[in-house]
C-alpha cells in the first residue's frame, strides 16, 4: 500500500510539473484588452465620428504575460483603415509601456520597411501576412488597407514578467464621407507572425465608426448593400465593375433569372446618356449557379455612348429583370436597411466619378 500512495505521489508530482510545462509553453503572450475608437467631441461626449479633414486618435490597451525570455525585440502594431486615409503618410503612432525606464513616457513609432520581412512570415511583407490571413476583417468593401508600425526603441523581456501598454493611432481621416469597421494587430519581431496566436493577436471594432462633413455619398463599409462598385474611385476611362448582391437582403429580383444594368451618365457640360436596353450589352453575369452576386464590367464611355470629348460626372443606375418590371434602387436599399418607406418615385443608386 505504502509503495502505491507513494507511485500516486510521485506521479502526481509528475504530472504537475508537466502541466506547468504546457501552459508556460502554450500560454498566449501577448494580449488586447481594449480598442478604443469613441471619439470626444467638442461638449465632452463620446461619439462614434470625426468631421472630414481632421485627425482622430485610437486608442489600443493590452497586455503581456511572458513565459520565455525574448531579446532585442520590436513591438509592432498593425492598423487596418480605409485607403482614403493614407494612414502610411499621414499617421503617427505612439506608445508607453511598462517595459520603459519611464512607464509614463510617450515613445514612438515608425512605418516598417518592405524589406523588414516577419520571421515567420515566409517570405512575404507584413502587409502581406496582415492582408492574405485577416483581409479586410468584418467589412463587406475591400477598399481597406493595413499599415504596420514598430517601435523606434528595442526592448528585453524576460520570463515570468507582465508589462502592460498603450498604443495611440492618430491619423487625419480624409475628406471622403464613409463608415467602416477598423482593425488592430500586435505582434512583436522576435515572432514575426508565427503560426499560432500566443504572440500575435488581431482585433476588430465591433463599432462603426463615420467619417462626416465630406464629400460625396457616404460609402459604408459596415453593412451589406445591393449594391458594390470595384474600384470605389476610378475615372471614365478606366474599367469599373458594378454588382448587384441579392443576399443583402429581401427583393424581388432574386430567382428571376436574368438581372440587367440600367441608368443614366452624367457629364459636367449637362449632357445626359442612357443605359435603358436589357440586352447582352447590359446583362449582368451571375458569380455562380449559387450565388445571388452579379457582376457587369465595363468601359464607362464605351457602354454609355458618351462622345469622347465629354468628361462624365456621375452615373445614376438600378437593377431590373428582363422586362422591366422589377427594380431594385437605393430607395429599396434604404428600405431594407434603414426602414425608409419607399416613395412613390424611386431613387436610383449613385456613382461619382473622380476628377481629372
Amino acid at each position: 500500500m505504502k509503495k502505491n500512495i507513494k507511485s500516486l505521489k510521485l506521479y502526481k508530482t509528475y504530472f504537475l510539473l508537466l502541466a506547468a510545462i504546457v501552459a508556460a509553453v502554450v500560454a498566449s503572450c501577448v494580449y488586447i484588452d481594449e480598442f478604443i475608437v469613441a471619439q470626444i467631441d467638442e461638449n465632452g461626449n463620446e461619439v462614434y465620428y470625426a468631421k472630414a479633414n481632421t485627425e482622430a486618435t485610437f486608442t489600443l490597451r493590452g497586455h503581456i504575460e511572458c513565459h520565455e525570455d525574448h531579446n532585442g525585440v520590436n513591438f509592432v502594431v498593425g492598423f487596418l483603415a480605409p485607403k482614403s486615409w493614407k494612414v502610411a503618410e499621414n499617421g503617427r503612432v505612439t506608445y508607453k509601456c511598462d517595459l520603459a525606464e519611464d512607464h509614463d513616457q510617450i515613445l514612438t513609432m515608425s512605418p516598417i520597411p518592405s524589406t523588414s520581412l516577419p520571421k515567420n512570415g515566409s517570405g512575404r511583407t507584413w502587409v502581406e501576412c496582415l492582408t492574405q490571413d485577416y483581409g479586410v476583417g468584418t467589412n463587406v468593401l475591400d477598399d481597406m488597407e493595413w499599415v504596420v508600425f514598430q517601435t523606434d526603441d528595442k526592448f528585453n523581456i524576460i520570463n515570468n514578467q507582465f508589462p502592460t501598454y498603450t498604443i495611440y493611432i492618430t491619423t487625419n481621416v480624409g475628406e471622403k464621407n464613409l463608415k467602416c469597421h477598423l482593425g488592430v494587430f500586435v505582434n512583436h519581431t522576435d515572432d514575426g507572425f508565427s503560426g499560432g496566436n500566443d504572440h500575435k493577436k488581431v482585433l476588430f471594432s465591433s463599432d462603426c465608426f463615420e467619417v462626416v462633413g465630406g464629400t460625396g455619398i457616404t460609402l459604408d463599409f459596415c453593412n451589406d448593400h445591393f449594391n458594390k462598385i470595384s474600384p470605389m474611385t476610378c475615372l471614365q476611362n478606366d474599367f469599373v465593375t458594378f454588382t448587384f448582391k441579392g443576399s443583402a437582403a429581401e427583393n424581388g429580383l432574386t430567382g428571376v433569372g436574368d438581372i440587367y444594368l440600367q441608368g443614366t451618365a452624367y457629364t459636367v457640360n449637362g449632357g445626359k446618356y442612357m443605359l435603358n436596353t436589357r440586352d447582352a450589352k447590359s446583362r449582368m453575369e451571375r458569380e455562380n449557379a449559387y450565388s445571388d452576386t452579379y457582376n457587369i464590367t465595363f468601359w464607362p464611355v464605351e457602354l454609355f455612348g458618351v462622345p469622347e470629348d465629354e468628361v462624365i460626372e456621375r452615373i445614376e443606375y438600378y437593377f431590373t429583370n428582363s422586362d422591366g418590371s422589377i427594380t431594385v434602387t437605393q430607395s429599396d436599399d434604404d428600405f431594407a436597411q434603414l426602414g425608409t418607406p419607399l416613395p412613390e418615385e424611386k431613387q436610383p443608386f449613385l456613382f461619382q466619378f473622380e476628377c481629372e
